[in-house]
Order: C-alpha cells, then structure tokens, then sequence
C-alpha cells in the first residue's frame, strides 16, 4: 500500500486521530439509538410480529433489554455510512493523493453495501433460517423462544450480513493498492473459498447452517469483485502502458 510520509505523524498523533473518529462514531450511534428508542415500541412490535412462535420475557427487565438491543442495531445501520467514512479517513492519510480521491465514492459503496447486506438479511435469508431453526422442534422439544434472545439473533444477523457484504471493497481495494493482483485471488480460489467458510464460521453462531448462508452470498461477492477488480487493473494498467509512451516519446 502507497505512503505518504508527509502526512506521517507519530504514535501519539494518530493515536488522537483514533480517538476523536472513535467518538465521533460513539456520538453518532447513541444519538440514533436514543432517536430509535423513542420509536423503539412500534419498532419492536414489528419485528417480533415476524417471530414464526410466541416471545416470552423471562426476566423483568428482559422486554426492555430488547427495545435496547433493536435500537442499538437499528442505529449501527443508519449510522453506517459515518461509521465508514471516518474509518477510511484514518486510512486515507497512508494513501497517495490520488487515491485519497476515493474516500467519498467508497463511502457511499460501503454504506450501500452495508445496508444491502442487512436487508438481504431480512428478506432474503431471515424467513428461511428461522423456519429451518423452527423444524427442529420435534418431539418433546416445544419452541419458546425469549424475546431478548430473538431481538438479539435478529439484529446479529443483519449486522453480520452487513459487514460481511464489505468483501467487494476488501478485494478492490487490495487489488487497487498492488497488494495482490486479480489473477492471483483466482489462482488461489479454493484458498478464498476456505477462507470466507472460516470468516463465516467466525462471524455467525455457532450452527453450519448460518455458516453456509452467509459464506454462498459473500462467494458470489467476491466472483463479482474479482471481475470489477480485473477490469479495473487491466485499465490502471493500459493507462500506465499509455504514460509511459508518452514520456518516452517526449524524451
């Protein structure tokens, strides 16, 4: 990766830096929560509606350890695009002027990606995951699931699939930066592949089903990547071919 030692401080310097984005981002999400559980009753009504059995709260305070819950997840998503502009402003300081360029448009891919990999979630993969869950129910087994214990799931699950749907900008981004070439993540696809397994055995709970319904989406993603990450090396490349020329003709 590309460093801008004009831009390079010391330890403590960025260390500051870390802090003031790291507040930024802790104001950013507590004020959506706060605003999220003002709503949080109607809100919360409407997600457990989708619960395939009866919620009960075994504890006192169990019912609003969920609307704390939802709004916490509720707000780390509306705030997701804060949340990744500040993280790649860290970054960018460590980049070349040009690619510094970048911050905004991966910004907003990162927040679309991000929403997209929470509402892909909900309507792609929650329904299915819960009935599968709920099958197992057999015999003697009756389902009563906690209210906070599903809240809790729910709201994993669409962060989880949030983050994990970043992979693209992972892949362009090293592919960018001349950290590793396209054809070298293709040469090395089944290794990419075990890898995402392990990343999503790491991510979800502890079940080889959610494991597999997140690792298939982010395996697409990253087939998706690595055809854009092509592209855009062979025109990097083209333009490097075309520069060089033309230096060599003036000379």
């Amino acid at each position: 990766m590309a460093v801008n030692s004009t831009d390079e401080g010391s330890f403590w310097e960025h260390l500051e830096e870390f802090r003031k984005r790291i507040f930024i981002v802790v104001i950013t999400v507590g004020v959506l929560a706060a605003t999220a559980f003002f709503f949080s009753k109607y809100i919360t009504n409407f997600v457990t509606s989708t619960s395939p059995c009866d919620l009960i709260a075994l504890a006192p305070a169990e019912a609003v350890t969920a609307h704390l819950k939802l709004s916490v997840t509720l707000a780390i998503i509306l705030a997701s695009p804060v949340i990744l502009f500040q993280m790649w402003s860290f970054i960018a300081p460590g980049l070349y002027k040009t690619e510094r360029k970048g911050v905004i448009s991966v910004t907003i891919a990162g927040a679309f990606l991000f929403i997209g990999g929470a509402a892909f979630a909900w309507f792609v993969m929650r329904k299915p995951a819960l009935l599968l869950f709920q099958s197992f129910e057999t015999g003697n087994i009756h389902g009563a699931w906690s209210v906070s214990a599903y809240i809790g799931f729910i709201g994993s699950f669409l962060l989880i699939f949030g983050a994990a749907f970043q992979l693209p900008l992972v892949v362009l981004f090293l592919t960018k930066t001349g950290i590793i070439e396209p054809a070298t993540l293709a040469t090395y696809r089944r290794h990419v592949v075990v890898g995402l397994l392990i990343m999503a055995a790491i991510l979800t709970p502890p079940d080889p089903l959610t494991q597999v319904m997140l690792a298939l989406p982010l395996y697409v993603l990253f087939e998706v990547s690595l055809i854009i990450a092509r592209i855009s090396f062979r025109k990097s490349k083209r333009n490097s071919e075309e520069s060089e020329k033309n230096g060599e003709s003036i000379a």
